[in-house]
C-alpha cells in the first residue's frame, strides 16, 4: 500500500529511509496540533499520531467528501483551521473530473510553502535560474494553474511574464518580443501555440525557448507528446504534478522518464491498483490527510539515473482512475492512446468518444488533421498493434474539437 522502495513508508533516500520518515512524522505531529483543536472537518476524523501505526489507522479522504462538505457549508466548507481573516489566497479547481469545483483557501504561510516547492524543487530540476525569462501561457483566473509557478519564479529571481488576457497569436508574438526562455503551459496548449505560430509564419524553434514545463495533463511524460513539444520549440520539456486542493507534488528531472515526488513536503502511499494517496505537510490552514488523488501511478523500483534520491513514479501520472475505459474487455487509459496519436504530427487535436450502446462499450477517436488527404488506416493499425484492440478513427472538420489553455478533456462520454 505504501509508496516506497521497501516495506517502510516512502523514503527520500535509499540508504537512509528513516531520516525522511522521521521528518514526515515530525511535521505531521506539529501540524495536527492546531488541526485537531479547531478544524471542524478533521476533528471527528482524526486522532493523535504517535507513530506510523496510528497514521495508517486514519481514514482515507475522497474528493466527494470535500465537495459534499462545501455544498453543506458554503462557500468554503469546514476544512478551516483558522478564522477566515487568516487566509490570503482563494483558488478553485477546474471541475474537469465531473465534480463541482472546490474552493480552496491558503494562508500566507501555506502560500509561501507552495512557492518554495517551485523555487527549490520544480525549477532547479528543469534548470531554470534567476537569469531566465519565464512566460506563463494561461489566464489568471481562479484555477490555481500556474499562479504558484508565477510566484515561485519571482521567488527564484527570474523575470515572470504574464500571458493573461491574450489570444494565442498574441502569446506567440509576446514570447518572441520579450525574449522568453521558458514556457509554462499545459502540454496540449503548448502544441496549440505551435500550430498558431506555424499559421502566422513564426518559427518557434528559433525563438529562444530552451525549456518548457507542463502540468494539468500527463502529456509531458508521454514520449510522443513530449517529443512533439520539443521538436516544435527546440527545447527540453519537463513534467510537473499537483492539485489545487493538495499542492505541488512532483517534477520530472533530466532523465524525464518519470516524476519525482516531493517526499519532504508530503507523505505518499499507493493503493492496490495503483492509485496515489497523499498527505500534505505544509498547508495546515486547509490540510488534506490521506487524500485519494484519483491518479494512477507506478512506482520505480530502481534509483533514478539523475541521482535524485526522491521516489519516482514511472512515466508520470498514467491517468485518472475514473478515466479508464474498456473496449472489448481491454482496459485502456487516454495516455496510452495519446502516445500513439502524437506520433502523427498531422493530427492537430483528438478526443476519445465513448458510447454505451446495447450494453456494449463503443469507442472511437475523433481527429482534426492538417492534411485534407489524411487516411486513418495506418493510425488504426498502430493503435490495434499497440493496444490489442481496434479503435475506429474518424476525421472531423477543423475547429470542431474543443481547445483549452487549461486541462483538455480527452474523453467525451455519449449516452447512446
Amino acid at each position: 500500500m505504501r509508496a516506497s522502495r521497501s516495506s517502510t513508508p516512502s523514503s527520500t533516500s535509499a540508504t537512509e529511509p528513516s531520516a525522511i520518515r522521521e521528518l514526515q512524522l515530525r511535521k505531521l505531529q506539529s501540524g495536527l496540533k492546531d488541526v485537531l483543536g479547531t478544524n471542524a472537518f478533521w476533528r471527528e476524523r482524526l486522532h493523535d499520531v504517535r507513530g506510523w501505526d496510528d497514521f495508517e489507522r486514519l481514514p482515507l479522504t475522497t474528493k466527494s467528501e470535500l465537495v459534499t462538505d462545501q455544498a453543506s457549508h458554503p462557500p468554503f466548507g469546514t476544512n478551516l483551521t483558522y478564522p477566515l481573516d487568516h487566509y490570503v489566497r482563494l483558488h478553485q479547481t477546474s471541475g474537469s473530473s465531473g465534480d463541482a469545483p472546490l474552493r480552496w483557501l491558503d494562508t500566507a504561510e501555506s502560500w509561501e510553502w507552495w512557492l518554495r516547492i517551485w523555487s527549490d524543487h520544480v525549477y532547479p530540476a528543469a534548470r531554470v535560474t534567476a537569469a531566465d525569462r519565464v512566460f506563463f501561457a494561461f489566464s489568471f483566473g481562479p484555477f490555481v494553474g500556474f499562479w504558484s509557478a508565477f510566484g515561485g519564479a519571482q521567488r527564484l529571481g527570474a523575470m515572470s511574464i504574464s500571458g493573461g488576457a491574450m489570444t494565442s497569436e498574441q502569446r506567440v508574438r509576446n514570447m518572441l518580443d520579450t525574449g522568453a526562455t521558458v514556457l509554462l503551459s499545459t502540454p496540449t496548449y503548448a502544441l496549440r501555440l505551435a500550430d498558431v505560430a506555424d499559421q502566422i509564419g513564426v518559427n518557434l524553434s528559433a525563438a529562444g525557448i530552451r525549456t518548457t514545463i507542463h502540468a494539468g495533463e500527463p502529456g509531458a511524460s508521454i514520449p510522443a507528446t513530449r517529443a512533439a513539444i520539443e521538436a516544435a520549440y527546440s527545447a527540453v520539456a519537463y513534467d510537473h504534478t499537483g492539485m489545487t486542493e493538495l499542492g505541488p507534488t512532483g517534477f520530472s528531472c533530466s532523465a524525464r522518464d518519470g516524476v519525482h515526488l516531493v517526499e519532504s513536503e508530503f507523505i505518499f502511499e499507493v493503493l492496490p491498483g495503483g492509485e496515489l494517496v497523499a498527505t500534505n505537510l505544509g498547508r495546515w490552514g486547509s490540510p488534506l490527510i490521506r487524500y485519494r488523488t484519483g491518479d494512477r501511478i507506478e512506482v520505480a523500483s530502481e534509483p533514478c539515473s539523475c541521482g535524485s534520491p526522491l521516489l519516482k513514479i514511472l512515466g508520470g501520472i498514467h491517468g485518472r482512475v475514473d478515466d479508464m475505459f474498456t473496449v472489448r474487455g481491454v482496459n485502456l487509459y487516454p495516455s496510452q492512446v495519446e502516445d500513439i496519436v502524437r506520433r502523427y504530427p498531422e493530427v492537430s487535436e483528438f478526443v476519445i468518444e465513448h458510447r454505451r450502446e446495447r450494453r456494449m462499450d463503443e469507442v472511437a477517436l475523433l481527429l482534426e488533421t492538417s492534411l485534407a488527404s489524411f487516411s486513418s488506416e495506418r493510425l488504426e493499425a498502430d493503435l490495434r498493434q499497440a493496444l490489442g484492440v481496434r479503435l475506429e478513427c474518424r476525421v472531423v472538420p477543423a475547429g470542431t474539437l474543443p481547445r483549452s489553455e487549461l486541462k483538455s478533456r480527452r474523453i467525451v462520454r455519449v449516452i447512446g
